[in-house]
């Protein structure tokens, strides 16, 4: 599931992230009736975070790396780790949540067989459920995703500090390429002009300077040639750093905008968790009003319906989140890794 890496252009996050939407393999992944236990498990698994963090450690990620991008990319890594587990965490709760919702049927199943009359105090306190996305709050979505936009402001700094380094590196190639051109030019005119001048003393004096002269000028065209080389090694680098660079400021927005998504599909179904143990607790309190009840029954029933299609809606958002976050680090190891020996 990857996508082409361009190494040239300007950085595009905003086409990235419409390109994720569009493919195929994700659209796929959201459906729910092809996520097997054995993909949840996967996602579930904390055993990818444990062999990525040592392989990290033992990577150098550019010997010519300023401190500013590798506090980046660290951050990076960081920050996708702790939006890695608490993904997992919303996964359990959601699980918990459409567990919860069997103990609010035998609720609602009661009291539709007693037409709302019967003693309710024995089966309301298992349908109040608990809310597990009450400490899921939009402060805890908004610091993460405050984290996530700093680091990408930061990435997209360094990106730009290392393509106008690029762009440099190849500007002094293409100079040094010119001064030789330069330089053996003059001095093939000096020699034709020696020669024009002294005809006669030619064969005598102009045979043996010529016999030093060139030699020298090719002496002089291979050292510049290795640092030709030089420069040529440096910028493919750079091209190497920049491309991290960029593999890393794309995952970070796409998952930004993920989190975004996530995180008001949470605060939907928080609320109504909340406002359906709001009508199971009235149910109890007007347990002598029949139709009073009944109506209440009837919306608390319909509101039931359509948190469980939330909680389904946002257990595929969130294991695609996952499935973003895995397939952006690994997506930044494999540029780091081009450059190891």
């Amino acid at each position: 599931m990857e996508m082409p890496m361009r190494a040239q252009g300007p950085l595009n996050i905003e086409e990235e992230y419409n390109n994720t939407l569009q493919t195929h393999s994700n659209a796929c992944f959201l459906s729910k009736k092809q996520q097997s236990d054995e993909e949840m498990g996967v996602l579930l698994d904390t055993h990818h975070d444990l062999i990525i963090s040592p392989m990290l450690q033992n990577m150098v990620i550019h010997q010519r790396t300023s401190s500013e991008i590798e506090l980046a990319m660290a951050g990076y890594f960081d920050a996708s780790a702790e939006a890695s587990e608490m993904c997992r965490q919303l996964l359990r709760n959601i699980k918990s949540t459409q567990s919860n919702y069997q103990s609010m049927d035998s609720f609602l199943a009661s009291m539709s067989e007693s037409d709302g009359t019967a003693n309710t105090s024995s089966t309301l306190e298992p349908s109040v459920r608990s809310n597990p996305f009450c400490t899921m709050t939009r402060s805890n979505f908004r610091q993460i995703h405050d984290r996530y936009s700093s680091i990408l402001q930061r990435i997209r700094s360094s990106h730009r500090r290392v393509t106008r380094k690029l762009k440099m590196v190849k500007a002094i190639k293409k100079l040094s390429r010119t001064c030789v051109l330069m330089a053996c030019g003059a001095a093939a005119a000096a020699a034709i002009g020696a020669a024009a001048h002294l005809l006669f003393f030619g064969l005598l004096v102009i045979g043996p300077a010529a016999a030093g002269l060139f030699p020298a000028a090719l002496k002089r065209t291979a050292r510049k040639r290795r640092r030709c080389g030089w420069s040529w090694t440096t910028s493919s680098e750079l091209m190497r750093l920049r491309e991290q660079l960029d593999t890393a400021a794309k995952g970070t927005y796409v998952l930004g905008r993920d989190l975004d998504t996530v995180s008001h599909l949470v605060a939907r179904l928080s609320d109504g968790i909340e406002r359906e143990n709001a009508m199971a607790r009235r149910c109890e309190e007007r347990s002598g009003e029949r139709s009073s009840v009944m109506e209440i029954v009837s919306e608390l029933r319909s509101s039931c319906s359509s948190s469980r299609r939330l909680a389904d809606e946002l257990e595929e958002h969130v294991c695609l989140c996952l499935a973003t976050i895995h397939r952006a680090r690994l997506l930044v190891i494999q540029e780091i890794s081009k450059q190891q020996p």
